[in-house]
């Protein structure tokens, strides 16, 4: 049975070779057209090396380097600038040339980043990482000479020491310095991106607290003990200035406050209580400060800042105003058993008192004085005539009595003068805390 199925499917097959017959194609085999950019990159990139330099080793590769500052973001705990800038670099790789009549006069080539050497420029004063980071991978521009341009956008964050010492109204100097990690000089030279070395900042985005008042552009050569060979890098000066309109009105203006209802403890009564009172709220006040200075700036520091020494310091002045104010309410209230000693009331009853102000407490005193001094003339004039023995002599006695120095009025003059002579201590005093701490 097999041999006669076999011989029926080759006479079959003679048949239909016979008759012509053919087998029928599935469809037209895809031609590929290239364009010139395939041909040239083809061409290029086919032996290409990109982890080797494209110059001879006796050869300098130039690179040069710019750039374009967008935005700025300051860390004062971390102590880190945050630079949000665009890189430009320019060089030329001999590995990368063609006529550009022999591809469709194509004068401009894109290439990925991986594809082509690139120098390992790197930050040296990174706080993150000493490499370039990107934003993606951006493609580079190849020119028919060699030439080749690379735009990357960078974020780089480089530590900064901060002097806090006019905080809010404070300065900061910043760097960043780029360099070849691996190439010294004689194999990769690195210049300023063009004859005018500045700092782009046409396209800056402002930031709401700092603002960057000075920025330069210098390149040196430096060597290191390891090798004989320089190394240049450029390195890029900033000059930060904070933006202190509102910390005038956050801090300052409060700091005038707390003067004002110190100085203002010392015009109220000398028996008043509120004086300890008025002096509380204001230390409270200050107490509140000195915790938002906490939360807003760094505990470590090389130095403190002027105005936390300056609230500081009225903590103290108002503890003293405080204690001070508890001598001159006692002084005033207590009922005192001796007279005030007469070395002390005779300055404050004269040119002294006067001076201080104190002419009310001091007609009071006089007042008083004289008209006890009438009437222990009465009481001596009165003891000549009448018998000692009768009913009258002793109501006029009693009475006498009762009219003594009133020693109380004298004590209140002595607290009146110690708010006086504080008053104008502690004027004094914020005077030269004001100039010291240069509020």
């Amino acid at each position: 049975m097999i041999i006669y199925l076999s011989i029926f499917l080759l006479f079959h097959f003679i048949v239909c070779a016979n008759s012509g017959f053919t087998t029928t194609k599935l469809g037209p085999q895809p031609i590929w057209n290239a364009t010139h950019t395939d041909q040239l990159r083809h061409d290029l990139l086919l032996n290409y090396d990109k982890f080797s330099r494209p110059a001879q080793h006796y050869n300098v590769t130039t690179v040069r380097f710019g750039i374009v500052i967008r935005h700025i973001e300051f860390n004062e705990f971390k102590s880190t600038l945050t630079v949000y800038a665009w890189l430009r670099m320019v060089w030329n790789d001999e590995k990368l040339k063609w006529d550009p009549s022999n591809y469709g006069n194509l004068s401009t080539l894109h290439l990925a980043e991986h594809e082509l050497w690139q120098p390992d420029i790197y930050l040296y004063n990174s706080a993150t990482s000493t490499a370039v980071n990107q934003f993606g991978n951006t493609h580079f521009l190849v020119y028919p000479d060699g030439k080749v341009l690379w735009v990357p956008p960078t974020q780089l964050t480089v530590l900064c020491g901060l002097d806090l010492k006019n905080w809010p109204f404070d300065k900061q100097e910043c760097y960043m310095k780029f360099g070849s990690w691996t190439y010294s000089g004689d194999q990769i030279d690195l210049l300023h991106y063009d004859d005018n070395p500045e700092v782009g900042l046409e396209l800056i985005i402002h930031n709401s607290e700092w603002e960057i008042t000075k920025v330069s552009q210098t390149r040196s050569e430096r060597y290191y003990s390891c090798c004989a060979e320089s190394y240049p890098d450029i390195t890029v000066n900033m000059t930060l200035t904070r933006i202190s309109t509102s910390y005038k009105s956050i801090i300052v203006t409060p700091a005038f406050v707390v003067i004002i209802l110190t100085m203002l403890s010392f015009g109220l009564p000398p028996q008043a209580g509120e004086k300890i009172i008025l002096n509380a709220c204001t230390a409270l006040i200050v107490c509140l400060f000195t915790l938002y200075f906490t939360q807003k700036l760094p505990l470590m520091g090389a130095e403190t800042p002027l105005i936390v020494m300056f609230y500081t310091s009225s903590l103290y002045v108002i503890t003293f105003s405080m204690v001070g104010s508890v001598i001159v309410i006692t002084l005033s209230r207590i009922r005192h058993s001796t007279s005030l000693p007469w070395v002390i009331k005779q300055p404050l009853t004269g040119k002294f008192g006067k001076l201080l102000g104190l002419d009310n407490y001091i007609d009071q005193t006089l007042t008083q004085s004289h008209g006890v001094m009438v009437e222990e003339m009465r009481e001596h004039q009165g003891s000549e005539f009448d018998d000692g023995n009768s009913d009258d002599n002793h109501i006029i006695k009693s009475h006498l009595h009762q009219n003594k120095p009133n020693l109380q009025k004298d004590w209140i003059l002595l607290a009146a003068a110690i708010d006086r002579i504080s008053f104008v201590f502690y004027c004094l005093l914020f005077i030269v805390l004001s100039i010291v701490y240069s509020l």
